[in-house]
């Protein structure tokens, strides 16, 4: 087919045309494929807060599902959607690792774990392809930190690489997946997008047939990313393929054949989504449900790590203090490029809760956290709800609209002025009106100089960022402000302008904070001792955890520990829920009744969480992550860059898990741990060579589910690995067998440039998390 196109033709199939879409070629029958980020939701392609789509539980809470079944079911939901509103291929799932805890992005990921994160992702990609659309895991590979990411060299030996932080991906290559992107980073010095090895494991190695796409903005070069394998540069309009690669293939710099791989690949994923005519989307699974499977999906995330005198579930009629910043503003994701504006809206704990208890509700901390301007009650001068956004060029005024929010982003294209590559002015104005006397804090930055003014006063300024760092630092949302002192019910006029010379990426964001409220400690403590219980909902923001900036710690705020100790001190009966995409230390875990936790669980977060306290549900979940006893436990613990940017993962290996058993260290929450409502004994274990069988009883008084989890230790080695797991649902009194059957390569490991198995005694060990092992078998090879 790629024979009906010239060198030309087909050069300028491997951009994008803009940051959501690649170009049509009817003279193969081609139209564009639409693409869309995904791992949380689908991204609206131009940011526009007023498109909306589910809003999905994130990596991590799907993560500690540990149930395949429930990963695809939700990867289907957004695969039905997807195909619904035209797109072709969704950038999901996240594979890299949770290797510090600390990521920005940590709340994208699956796991800690190879083996956890692999099987997970191929189920997510089993899910989304089933209804016609491309998975497009990312990024390949060792992205799993956001400092520095687009410089940054992640330092890893052939050993970790292969064992580690490929197989995840490995797992999507055998699962079927349509696409996949790479990262940002350098892998030991070579950027990913033009790394010849890598690339090659992938496409030669594994026989993955699928197209290999470029991170937006990811390449530098035309001939290094050519010649490595990339397929498709992201976004468009083409910067470094396109033209230039065709000028490329006409000198001889880049052989013909690796232009026509890299068409055919696209036309392969084109017929698989019937974008290629006579072709239509491969779908094989029928629509699910979404809003049931997305609640079910949070129950099933939910880990119970501390249930004391079983306080959980609560019993009907419980008069409850539901208290915490997170209990009427919950967090459902971290702030990315690829933020979600929910479907429908969502409901908050303490509403759910109120439909089933009898509530008080006290914040418990005196601040209120930045959000949005448009979150408040703000108009534009002329009256409308909303903010007034307005768009110049060459001192015109070129689009005038009505927005929601007050945090923008374009890529290439800005829709109704042009190319974000032009010079330009960015204004948005806002009546303002407080609800409260005192200082109110506002702040803005964006992509180009920005001033902030309230009633003509300039309030804050900040400058345009270096141009190498302007994807940086609109992927943080940095912003400068500062307090002015406002009267409940004047109204005052925001005024935010932006002035831009012009760049790939154009952003504004314009943030508000309330006056705090004082007290807000000593009514919590109040009516925690009123209460009969207590669910003390505490975690992230949304600014906690964001694209291209790392946590410092995984501490909760200070506010938030001392709020937790100061409520389970008044009440013991505290059910303390942690709404974070991140292992959070928990120094405080032994003051509380119970503690649960509920990740970013999508917009079923709430009702989910009333399900589960009420016991209509068990939380189903085990920690896909380890939280140790403090951080400086971790084998990352201290780990920064060198003065060349370049960070030594094998110097840190292994991590987590396997890292706290090679030093005998206990975990706070041990990576596999989680308990429901229920008890259970495992019988004897029985080994054939493949797979674990062994009888699992329900001794408890009512249904729940088990996870049975085998680990692996080689000869000689310190550490046991995950190897396999397997989840099972019983009534009370009822026994079943249970099998799990461990692949070929749990034996494996990499040595002398190949696959080995080592010789000797290989322990099998069968247990309920990493640390609670109930018996050892044994494997000769």
């Amino acid at each position: 087919m790629t024979g009906a196109l010239d060198p030309a033709r087909k050069a300028a199939l491997t951009a994008g045309e803009t940051g959501y879409r690649t170009p049509a070629e009817p003279a193969v029958g081609l139209r564009p494929v639409y693409l869309v980020d995904g791992p949380l939701g689908l991204v609206s392609p131009t940011f526009d807060e007023r498109d909306t789509s589910l809003l999905l539980p994130s990596g991590i809470a799907l993560g500690a599902t540990w149930d395949p079944d429930v990963v695809r079911s939700v990867a289907a939901a957004e695969g039905s959607e997807a195909r619904s509103r035209g797109f072709d291929a969704v950038y999901a799932p996240n594979l890299n690792l949770a290797r510090t805890g600390l990521s920005g992005r940590t709340f994208e990921m699956l796991s800690e774990d190879p083996l956890l994160a692999g099987v997970l992702g191929a189920a997510f990609v089993e899910g989304l392809q089933g209804q016609g659309v491309a998975a497009v895991p990312k990024h390949l590979v060792c992205n799993d930190t956001e400092t520095e990411r687009q410089r940054m060299s992640a330092d890893v030996d052939d050993t970790a690489l292969r064992e580690v932080y490929l197989r995840p991906f490995e797992h999507a290559v055998r699962a079927g997946a349509w696409a996949m992107m790479t990262a940002y980073n350098r892998l030991n010095g070579t950027p990913c997008a033009a790394h010849a090895e890598l690339l090659a494991i992938v496409k030669d190695e594994w026989g993955f047939d699928g197209i290999v796409i470029s991170d937006y903005f990811a390449l530098h070069e035309t001939l290094g990313p050519a010649l490595a394998g990339l397929d498709l540069e992201m976004p468009g309009p083409a910067i470094h393929f396109g033209a230039r690669l065709a000028e490329a293939v006409e000198r001889g710099d880049v052989p013909r054949e690796r232009l026509d791989d890299a068409v055919t690949r696209l036309l392969r994923l084109a017929r698989r989504v019937g974008a290629l005519d006579g072709s239509s989307p491969q779908v094989t699974a029928p629509d699910v449900p979404p809003h049931e499977v997305l609640t079910d999906a949070a129950v099933a995330s939910f880990v119970l790590c501390r249930n004391e005198d079983e306080l959980l579930p609560l019993a009907p009629g419980t008069r409850l203090a539901v208290i915490g910043p997170n209990a009427d503003r919950p967090c459902y994701q971290g702030a990315t490029f690829g933020r979600i504006r929910p479907e429908g809206g969502v409901t908050t704990p303490v509403e759910a809760l109120r439909k089933r208890f009898p509530v008080s509700y006290e914040r418990g901390v005196d601040s209120v956290p930045a959000v949005s301007l448009g979150a408040f009650d703000v108009s534009t001068p002329d009256g409308q709800p909303g903010v007034l956004l307005e768009h110049f060029r060459d001192g015109e005024l070129v689009l005038s609209e009505v927005r929601g929010d007050s945090a923008f982003i374009w890529f290439g294209h800005v829709p109704g002025v042009g190319a974000t590559t032009g010079p330009g002015v960015l204004r948005l104005t806002a009546v303002c009106t407080p609800t409260a006397d005192g200082r109110w804090t506002f702040a803005a930055g964006g992509s180009g100089t920005t001033v902030l003014s309230v009633d003509g006063t300039v309030l804050a300024s900040r400058p345009a960022p270096a141009p190498g760092d302007v994807m940086g630092q609109v992927a943080r949302a940095e912003t400068t402000g500062a307090e002015v002192e406002l009267r409940a019910g004047q109204p005052v006029t925001v005024v935010a302008e932006m002035t831009s010379a012009g760049s790939r990426v154009q952003a504004l964001t314009v943030t508000c904070a309330p006056p705090p409220v004082p007290g807000a400690l000593a009514r919590a403590v109040r009516a925690a001792a009123e209460a009969d219980a207590v669910v003390l909902v505490v975690g992230d923001e949304l600014e906690t955890s964001r694209e291209s900036r790392d946590l410092e710690s995984s501490a909760l705020p200070a506010a938030q520990v001392e709020l937790i100790r100061e409520v389970c001190r008044a009440n013991p009966r505290t059910v303390v829920v942690v709404n974070a995409g991140r292992p959070v230390d928990a120094p405080w875990a032994g003051f509380a009744g119970a503690v649960l936790q509920g990740w970013f669980a999508g917009q079923g977060f709430a009702d989910a969480l009333a399900r589960v306290l009420a016991g209509d549900d068990e939380p189903g979940g085990r920690m896909p992550v380890t939280v140790p006893l403090r951080d400086e436990d971790r084998s990352t613990h201290g780990e920064t860059l060198d003065a060349d940017l370049r960070r030594n993962y094998t110097a840190a290996e292994p991590t987590g898990y396997r890292h706290l058993a090679r030093t005998g260290t206990r975990a706070r929450f041990a990576f596999g741990s989680g308990s429901g409502y229920t008890t259970f004994h495992f019988g004897p274990s029985r080994w054939d060579g493949r797979r674990v069988r062994l009888d699992v009883t329900n001794t408890g008084a009512r249904r729940g589910r088990e996870v049975v989890q085998v680990y692996v230790r080689a000869p000689g080695e310190a550490d046991a690995r995950l190897a396999g797991f397997a989840g099972v649902r019983l009534a009370p009194g009822e026994t079943a067998e249970v099998e799990v059957v461990l692949e070929g390569r749990v034996w494996q490991r990499w040595r002398e440039g190949r696959w080995q198995v080592p010789p000797g005694r290989h322990e099998v060990l069968v247990g309920r998390s990493a640390e609670e092992i109930v018996e050892v078998l044994e494997h000769e090879v």
